[in-house]
């Protein structure tokens, strides 16, 4: 019989060595784990960023996560130790030292790469033989040194072992209650208005923007495909605008300049600036008249929070409500769920929710929200890339491969030119119809739900895209880098009361007018911006004005940090005009060549049209409302890039109702008080790390 004192010598079974392990490892992986909550909710994971994109969930979340998986490593390293030496100690300390080293060298490799997706080796065997060398390094480090120290720090180590047991066991309940707290609790919470009500029988507001659409897809639009049966029955109950315009083809800046009234370079929302807090939006406007404000989004990048278009809204649903997108957030779900998911399951992103997940959660906000008019903004991302979306729709027109998903991918995130056979651009477009109709089903289904409800009658909708998609035709793909119709195009429906049934309008208008349509609308008909209201269009006594056939869009495209590429576009009834800050120039008739194949910028029979053009680009943009924050936009009209010609070429822009000027862009914003400004623009090391945004 075995003495206390002989207690220390005895060799533990291999089920005790795996279980020290295991509480080693645990107890490693706990310390980790709230180190990297208070990280992820602290610090913004991508700078710019106004607050982080993570819930409260994340210091339920983490800790258990990075517990359970550095305790399955400690659970392999004891089965390994049990056959490499009887001393557990230090290949447990090794173990710690491996896995602490293998969690700085992802953090550093996310923090390098950004989060673009890479192939099934870089992203899951790479992180393991770092795990593998790291291994070997530290246990030949402590090979040598554990005969002079392991008699020293063995009972140090091992004394504090079942304490931990407990200690581990309880944290362990307690993340389990807060996570099931956080999936178990009411998504949206319900505020009183901080204004009087708004007047009598205002009505309610829908604004619903579905991501990445062209118009050119939907067979409401003579799409030869029947893509959309519940856009074009929904189109019949109200005004189809034929031709309308984005101001801009990438998401953050589309959206600002739709829920601002502003051109891109007017409120200077760009690839790594928040939307400043300086013009107001239409949430602002309508919560400040009494109106109850939510928004339910699904784009994964751009429309979170902490981009600056959550201004104004009391409810904003975006990925910090999920427990997917937390997750995801997390060393696990960088360096295991999403690769694993990508690589074995979908080529898309694992918290990426489609439009019957959002649905839910606007069904759930209609069901609880405050008995008085509302605006609602929902955003739909189903037909993003990588065009893969669930069955039966992921064949309705043709089958898009991961493998063909997985090239889209690296040929859009950086503007690659890959080199797509004819075959493969049939099939992107197949994958995105698709999309598209699986989308139209979902829209068709909320539309529906609206119907039964007893505030239907009273109730506008309006259903637009921020921006439309490539698939080639100009060599680049998906959006972002380009001002090519394909990519402007929109669709854009608008219906409700007092709005005429079965129209369709084919004068060019603007997404950016939007702004002043919603005011408008909630506000009768009768206020400052009916002037600017999409409704003069269908108005009975509506005569066209100067100003109503001509739309800028603008973009430096995705990755220009320096906005050398930066480019401008004008689009007529007939042409398209598009120019770039090196001064190439491009002219379109799209109205004979919608594919805009034929470049006539240097026909000579045409070069009246180009000046004609350019003179009305430029006076248009003299004449936008101050102040302008994009520079690089303004340059595009400058021969000479960067030249003194520029401040005589853009005069100081005149004040608000100045004579001389009935139209002005971005006009509706004089009727309200600038507020204070709050994001400043990120130096240029800082600005280097965006390179690899994946969403626009």
């Amino acid at each position: 019989m075995k003495t206390s004192r002989e207690e220390p010598n005895r060799q533990p079974g291999r089920g005790e060595v795996v279980a020290r392990f295991f509480l080693i490892s645990a107890a490693l992986g706990l310390a980790i784990g709230l180190f990297e909550a208070s990280l992820l909710w602290t610090t913004p994971r991508i700078i710019p960023l106004l607050v982080p994109d993570v819930g409260w969930v994340i210091w339920f979340l983490a800790p258990l996560v990075d517990m359970v998986f550095f305790g399955l490593v400690g659970v392999g390293l004891g089965w390994l130790s049990n056959r490499i030496t009887a001393k557990e100690l230090p290949i447990a300390i090794e173990g710690g030292i491996a896995v602490t080293f293998v969690y700085l060298m992802l953090r550093w490799l996310h923090s390098v790469v950004g989060l673009h997706p890479f192939k099934f080796g870089m992203e899951v065997l790479f992180p393991l033989i770092i795990l593998a060398a790291g291994s070997a390094v530290s246990l030949l480090f402590l090979a040598v040194i554990w005969h002079r120290l392991g008699g020293f720090l063995e009972p140090i180590v091992l004394a504090p072992l079942k304490p931990l047991v407990w200690g581990l066991a309880a944290v362990t309940v307690v993340a389990i209650v807060g996570i099931g707290v956080f999936v178990v609790r009411p998504s949206f919470s319900t505020t009183s208005a901080q204004a009087a009500p708004p007047p009598s029988g205002a009505p309610n507001v829908i604004f619903i923007t579905l991501d990445t659409v062209r118009a050119d897809h939907l067979s409401a639009y003579g799409y030869n495909r029947p893509t959309t049966p519940n856009l074009d029955r929904f189109a019949r109950t109200g005004v189809l605008f034929e031709n309308a315009i984005a101001p801009t083809s990438w998401t953050l800046s589309s959206h600002a300049s739709m829920f601002t009234g502003l051109l891109p370079q007017q409120h200077g929302a760009d690839f790594v600036v928040p939307l400043s807090s300086n013009p107001w939006t239409l949430a602002e406007i309508l919560r400040s008249q009494g109106y109850e404000t939510a928004g339910i989004i699904a784009n994964t990048g751009y429309l979170e929070k902490g981009w600056g278009v959550s201004q104004g809204f009391e409810s904003y649903a975006d990925y910090r409500s999920s427990i997917k997108h937390n997750l995801s957030q997390t060393l696990v779900g960088i360096a295991l769920i999403q690769p694993l998911y990508q690589n074995l399951w979908s080529y898309d992103w694992f918290e990426r929710r489609n439009a019957a997940e959002l649905n839910q959660e606007v069904f759930q906000w209609l069901r609880h929200r405050p008995k008085r008019p509302y605006f609602l903004f929902v955003n739909y991302f189903d037909t993003h890339d990588p065009y893969l979306t669930v069955a039966p729709y992921n064949h309705r027109f043709g089958r898009l491969s991961m493998a063909l998903a997985a090239n889209l991918n690296a040929a859009g995130d950086f503007g690659f030119r890959h080199r797509f056979t004819r075959r493969d651009r049939a099939l992107l477009a197949d994958g995105y119809d698709n999309c598209l109709a699986y989308l139209d089903d979902q829209v068709g289904k909320l539309l529906e739900f609206l119907s039964r409800s007893s505030a239907w009658r009273n109730t506008i909708v309006i259903i637009t895209s921020d921006h439309g998609e490539e698939f080639g035709g100009h060599g680049d793909y998906i959006h972002g880098f380009d001002l090519y119709r394909e990519l402007l195009h929109v669709p854009l429906i608008i219906a409700g009361p007092g709005i005429p049934k079965g129209v369709r309008i084919s004068h060019i208008v603007s997404t950016r007018e939007l702004f002043s349509t919603v005011l408008d609308l909630a506000g009768g008909g009768r206020t400052p911006f009916s002037r600017y209201s999409l409704a003069r269009f269908w108005n009975p006594a509506y005569k066209p004005a100067s100003f109503d056939d001509a739309v800028v869009s603008e973009l430096i495209p995705a990755g220009d940090l320096s906005g050398q590429h930066a480019m401008m576009s004008l689009t007529t009834p007939q042409w398209q005009y598009i120019e770039h800050r090196s001064g190439r120039q491009e002219l379109y008739r799209w109205t004979v060549d919608p594919e805009e194949k034929d470049n006539l910028a240097a026909s000579p029979q045409d070069q009246a049209t180009l000046n004609s053009l350019r003179s009305r680009l430029i006076n248009l943009v003299r004449n936008a409302t101050g102040p302008w924050h994009g520079t690089p936009y303004l340059h595009a009209l400058d021969k000479v890039a960067g030249s003194s010609q520029f401040s005589l070429l853009f005069p100081k822009p005149l004040q608000p109702g100045a004579a001389g000027n009935p139209f002005r862009i971005g006009i509706a914003q004089a009727y309200f008080k600038p507020q204070e400004s709050k994001p400043t623009r990120p130096s240029q090391s800082e600005r280097e790390l965006l390179k690899s945004l994946p969403y626009q």
